[in-house]
């Protein structure tokens, strides 16, 4: 299966339903060499260099808004498909598996009419560009559902620090503008008109596909 039709299958099989860590083992410490351990400081030499040592600070944490920022800018000429944004946020863990499926569904889309461009996936939770932008273009996703019902939004920028054009993609909004300014909420630009069944997102996404391919080729030119 290839990767390009691994997407739509993807999302089928999350729809029929339609229901809402690595770790490395720890490396073997090498043991001391005869040198090291011969010239080794006597217990109140350790202590007292040890005292006079500054502590160092603990590392900053990465805040919740760092956390989303896309860790790679992406590949010059080719296209980021950055991870789904998922409204309101108390629905994010029922409907991971769908986000990504969607994000799986954008990249069979950018491979049909952007073909050849190198793309760069991001995983979770990288939804935005970093603060110079991404190199090349970049589409992202809002999924927003209530029950049974979901609304998906493309956006789609040019590369660089651009601004964010919202195609409706699944659902029928209102939109202020269809722009949005860079690492902007779409939110901020839309009102919710209607939601489309989630179980029939594959049909629905086939007839807005026209738009979301101007849209890239648009943002590629």
């Amino acid at each position: 299966m290839t990767p390009g039709n691994a997407g739509p299958l993807v999302l089928a099989a999350i729809l029929t339903s339609c229901a809402p860590t690595t770790s490395e083992a720890p490396r073997p410490q090498p043991a001391p060499s005869l040198a090291a351990t011969s010239s080794a400081p006597s217990q109140s030499q350790a202590q007292a260099q040890a005292q006079a040592r500054p502590t160092p600070a603990p590392p900053a944490a990465e805040t919740l808004e760092e956390r989303h920022v896309s860790k790679s800018p992406g590949v010059a000429g080719g296209v980021t498909i950055l991870w789904p944004r998922i409204v309101p946020r108390d629905i994010v863990d029922e409907n991971r598996d769908l986000g990504f499926a969607l994000q799986q569904q954008m990249r069979t889309l950018v491979e049909k009419h952007l073909p050849g461009r190198a793309i760069d996936f991001r995983p979770e939770p990288e939804r935005v560009c970093p603060k110079t932008g991404c190199t090349g273009v970049s589409v992202g996703l809002l999924l927003s559902r209530q029950g049974q019902g979901c609304l998906v939004l493309a956006l789609v920028s040019r590369p660089g620090v651009s601004p964010t054009r919202i195609v409706p993609w699944v659902g029928k909004v209102q939109l202020r503008a269809d722009t949005v300014g860079f690492r902007e909420w779409p939110e901020s630009q839309i009102t919710v008109a209607d939601y489309v069944p989630c179980n029939s997102l594959l049909t629905t996404m086939d007839a807005q596909e026209a738009a979301i391919a101007d849209a890239l080729k648009a943002a590629a030119q």
